[in-house]
């Protein structure tokens, strides 16, 4: 969705989707859609990502070429949004996004993992969800959803099934164990309480939430109760970068302002989000430390950058004044993926011009 950047700003989430994504979306071809996720790798990779998740439901093969090119470890998911098709047509997807899944779990590099990422409950009908939690099972595979965003979205949830969408899909085991709960923005104290006897994951957005005016997670709370909480970006499309140098910051920062409190998120907390806890939740569970027996995944700052200066109290340097620029190298798994701010893995210059070009081509800007 990185084509998409800028396209859309300044509109609520349901108005962002139904009157400027998806309409782009259903125009958009997979030589577009693969342009963006080339965009996307490089973008990742100079703000020192070493491991993310992707849902999409175009050019999946051409995700997993480009991830196993780019040398980073990935999640990589095809998107299921079954509101607007028939029974077949659902079906036919879910059997896509389960053999897609096991490829990934099985690719030879050992740098992927698959998952089942239904979109979420409003844009999926609960027999659909159900085909997911079977065949998530009888798989093994783990699911992700996006749920509990909007106000809006719980309100229309309750009004048609009489619960909340989080203890609702629980109820329903829809979710469970190695789930990865997107947003999770409006989440009640009990929900709270159920998703960690649960087991679940969270992926907190805290720049998107606030570009779409959503809200904000109750991640202080989340962190008390013992919930792995990772970042995640939304995409370039709503919130309008994939760095995870600012989402980090602004989950240290976001939760202090609206409790009053300065010592709710530590940065010790969204250093953690941004490290060890992203990798466990999309499956790395030995990644994320520099620690033995872990796989050698890390990133070099230069640390003589004046607002570095003076280098102490490393982890509260790296949270509150490191940014996305200072990143010089990146090696995943012992192999470098970018030496001394250059890419080594990928041709920027060429993926950079394309993805200009399928924007231009989208929106039918000619030049």
């Amino acid at each position: 969705m990185s084509i998409l950047r800028g396209v859309s700003d300044d509109l609520p989430l349901d108005r962002w989707l139904k009157e400027v994504i998806w309409p782009l979306e259903g125009k958009m071809t997979r030589e577009m859609a693969r342009a963006g996720i080339g965009l996307s790798l490089i973008e990742s990779i100079r703000s020192g990502t070493t491991a993310f998740s992707d849902m999409y439901h175009l050019a999946r093969e051409d995700a997993h070429e480009l991830a196993v090119a780019s040398g980073l470890k990935a999640q990589l998911t095809r998107g299921m949004i079954t509101a607007f098709s028939n029974e077949q047509e659902n079906e036919q997807k879910l059997q896509q996004a389960s053999e897609f899944a096991k490829a990934m779990n099985n690719d030879s590099t050992g740098r992927l993992r698959g998952a089942l990422f239904p979109h979420a409950p409003y844009t999926n009908s609960l027999s659909f969800l159900h085909r997911v939690r079977d065949v998530a099972e009888s798989e093994r595979l783990d699911v992700q959803i996006h749920i509990a965003e909007t106000e809006k979205e719980v309100k229309e949830h309750v009004q048609q099934f009489g619960k909340r969408p989080v203890e609702h899909l629980l109820a329903e085991e829809i979710i469970g164990k190695g789930s990865l709960l997107v947003h999770s923005v409006h989440v009640t104290d009990d929900e709270l309480e159920q998703m960690h006897k649960a087991s679940v994951n969270v992926s907190h957005n805290p720049q998107s939430n606030l570009k779409l005016g959503s809200g904000i997670a109750p991640v202080e709370k989340m962190v008390d109760q013992g919930i792995v909480v990772s970042l995640g970006t939304d995409s370039a499309a709503s919130n309008n970068t994939l760095d995870v140098f600012t989402e980090m910051r602004q989950a240290a920062m976001l939760h202090k302002g609206t409790s009053k409190r300065a010592e709710a998120i530590t940065a010790n907390d969204a250093f953690k989000m941004a490290t060890v806890n992203g990798n466990k939740s999309i499956g790395f569970h030995k990644s994320g430390l520099i620690k033995e027996g872990y796989d050698a995944d890390f990133i070099l700052l230069d640390a003589k950058a004046p607002h570095l200066q003076p280098y102490r109290n490393r982890v509260g340097t790296v949270v509150y004044a490191a940014n996305k620029n200072d990143v010089t190298d990146v090696y995943v798994n012992g192999q470098a993926v970018m030496q001394n701010r250059v890419i080594v893995t990928l041709d920027e210059e060429k993926l950079l011009y394309k993805a200009n070009r399928a924007q231009q081509e989208l929106l039918g800007i000619h030049v």
